[in-house]
């Protein structure tokens, strides 16, 4: 035995040793990938975060909140190397530069979200993924947002676990099924570690590849992988909600109808957002420039943009953080525009009166409410403006995703709502709730994932305090987008689905080995290789048959003969009756079956090979355990698809 057959036969008894066998098996190996997606996002979002310290607070001089569950580099950065604001011109076309050769020169389909390539993977791939592809995306991404594009870093970490999760597929010989169940579990894995989300993470995973589905059977495995990746996570980095939030909740019915307006907002500018990410994305396709300096020209914008207002580039989670707190976001711009407006101050309090009413000026009413639609219009703004500087970022071949930009949209949507809502009901209205409300309800629209969306938020800020409006919102926002989606791969539901070609046309074959009708293995139309094919022929005439299973002399299978092809003409007869043996003539490319192969394999050999039996021998070898007839086969079929009473009595 060769040292590479060697070599190959330990290989094959690894793999038969952790070949996936049923549905234990897989559920094992999600605990895995579970574990490896905790890791990799752990891993993932200290690189970003040094990343960003570097360039975004060292270099520009940012100095962003964060939420309470995101790591961030709790150091004062060397006022040495900070070049000054200026900087953020450039930084993102710098980074655009840098992603764009990554990309270009080591996996191109580590361009984008993300995401899209993963259903495109689990619907057109049979779940296959290359394995450097999230070590690919991961990196990119970091230079991407780091760099201040626009972006979420839910896109690679997801990636890291479904990438994982086909790589075990590949190493234990799995099935397609198998690989995409693993490779959702993975995405959902990352999903549920980074956002602190076991139950939000496996919804999006098993709702995100469909508009109006979700892949059922994969579901208790991304559970199960999600819930590790989350305790994984959670152990290293740190248990407790994504979003630190302040008192929220739904107790006024009148909010009920600004809810509904938010939901219609969500779903006009989703609208806005697919059609214009979209036209940049289809521009960018047809520049005359290599495709490594597409993101870097995508840069320039997002630069501008930035350079003026920073809160609108990178993740956006710091600034979705101060919204939550109730701090004043726009305070760095709002008195610039009060003045620019012709509008003073807000007055001094005037205090008591001497008859003892307190007296309340027009001047301070008309104050609050010119600054309230200053506020609305700001939230409107950064809402619109993400939308560009992210359209920008990824459009044009950047790397990262779109759930954090998601968020923040959604989060500027209700800001805005919620501000108007405080201003018309005059009561103790939560900005703050709406804000929460307007992420999941944005990205449910988007996205056609409304359980997700909804789930999804609760679980990041640790509350299904607000599950009723964020049931109402995101279902007004999802039913009116139904024509909309963000990820251009997403199947109406599973019967479009290449994935599901096998459940929609069910062939009972498959589930049916040889080993369970070995009773029917026939021994008759058996000859040994020795034979004159003359004498074969006379012996034919007896038993009818006219395809034989051919042994060699170690009785062992050689291969079929099939006298309807090969046959003595009258003039060849006189001459070569005695010189003509059947393993002259018998067809040794004819595979055999062995025990453990489905019926519908067998049927496609006897198909392919147009034969009426097929040989069967040992799973191990070649040791000749007898035939199956094509008769065999569909009395099979037919006992399994008809039911008894229907079947008709000759």
């Amino acid at each position: 035995m060769t040292e590479s057959n060697a070599r190959f036969e330990r290989i094959e008894r690894l793999r038969s040793f952790l070949k996936i066998g049923g549905r234990r098996s897989l559920y094992l190996y999600c605990l895995l990938t579970g574990i490896v997606s905790g890791l990799g996002a752990f891993a993932f979002s200290r690189a970003l975060a040094w990343g960003e310290f570097l360039m975004l607070y060292t270099f520009a001089g940012m100095n962003n909140t964060h939420p309470n569950g995101e790591y961030y580099v709790d150091l004062n950065p060397d006022p040495n190397l900070r070049v000054g604001r200026w900087v953020l011109l450039f930084l993102p076309v710098v980074g655009g530069l840098v992603t764009g050769w990554i990309v270009t020169r080591f996996s191109k389909d580590s361009a984008g979200t993300g995401t899209d390539s993963m259903i495109d993977s689990f619907h057109n791939k049979e779940g296959k993924m290359e394995a450097r592809v999230p070590f690919v995306k991961s990196i990119s991404t970091i230079f991407t947002l780091s760099s201040g594009g626009s972006g979420g870093k839910e896109g690679p970490i997801s990636q890291i676990g479904a990438g994982f999760g086909s790589l075990v597929a590949t190493i234990t010989g799995a099935g397609a099924r198998a690989r995409r169940t693993l490779l959702l579990a993975g995405t959902a894995g990352g999903l549920g570690a980074i956002f602190h989300a076991p139950l939000g993470g496996a919804l999006t995973a098993v709702e995100m590849i469909y508009r109006e589905d979700i892949e059922s059977d994969s579901l208790i495995p991304c559970i199960i992988s999600s819930v590790t990746a989350y305790l994984t996570y959670s152990g290293l980095n740190g248990f407790g909600s994504v979003y630190r939030v302040p008192e929220i909740g739904f107790e006024e019915y009148p909010e009920l109808f600004f809810y509904a307006v938010l939901g219609i907002l969500c779903f006009l500018n989703g609208s806005l957002f697919i059609h214009i990410f979209r036209k940049i994305q289809d521009w960018a396709v047809g520049w005359k420039i290599p495709d490594w300096l597409k993101p870097a020209i995508g840069g320039i914008p997002v630069g501008l943009i930035g350079f003026f207002l920073p809160e609108v580039i990178g993740t956006g989670a710091g600034v979705l953080q101060d919204a939550l707190d109730g701090k004043q976001i726009f305070e760095a711009y709002i008195p610039n525009v009060l003045d620019t407006l012709g509008i003073d101050k807000i007055p001094d309090a005037i205090g008591l009166q001497e008859d003892g009413i307190l007296s309340t000026t027009n001047l301070q009413k008309e104050f609050a409410v010119k600054r309230n639609l200053l506020l609305v219009l700001f939230f409107f703004g950064f809402a619109f403006l993400k939308i560009l500087t992210t359209s920008f970022t990824i459009g044009t071949g950047g790397s990262a995703g779109m759930f954090g930009p998601a968020l923040f949209i959604g989060g500027m949507l209700g800001g805005a709502v919620g501000t108007v809502t405080k201003m018309a009901l005059s009561t103790s209205v939560s900005v703050s709730s709406f804000i929460l409300v307007g992420m999941g309800a944005f990205y449910a629209g988007i996205a056609s994932a409304p359980i997700a969306g909804m789930v999804m938020i609760c679980e990041i800020i640790g509350s299904y305090s607000l599950l009723p409006p964020l049931m109402v919102v995101s279902i007004i926002s999802f039913v009116m987008s139904h024509k909309l989606t963000l990820y251009r791969n997403q199947k109406e539901n599973r019967f479009q689905s290449p994935a599901h070609y096998w459940d929609m046309n069910r062939d009972v074959l498959e589930g049916i080995t040889v080993e369970q009708i070995s009773s029917l293995l026939r021994n008759i139309a058996v000859v040994r290789s020795s034979v004159l094919l003359s004498e074969l022929e006379k012996e034919s005439m007896k038993i009818q048959a006219s395809d034989y299973v051919v042994l060699n002399e170690k009785e062992k299978y050689l291969g079929i003969l099939s006298l309807r092809k090969i046959r003595h003409s009258p003039e060849s007869r006189e001459f070569a009756t005695n010189l003509i043996t059947v393993g002259d003539v018998a067809d040794s490319a004819v595979p055999a079956a062995s025990l453990d192969q489905s019926l519908a394999s067998v049927l496609k050999l006897l198909l392919e090979f147009d034969l009426d039996k097929i040989a069967v021998t040992t799973t191990e070898g070649k040791e000749f355990l007898g035939y199956l007839r094509y008769a065999e086969l569909m009395k099979v079929y037919f006992e399994a698809t008809v039911p008894q009473k229907n079947r008709s009595i000759g």
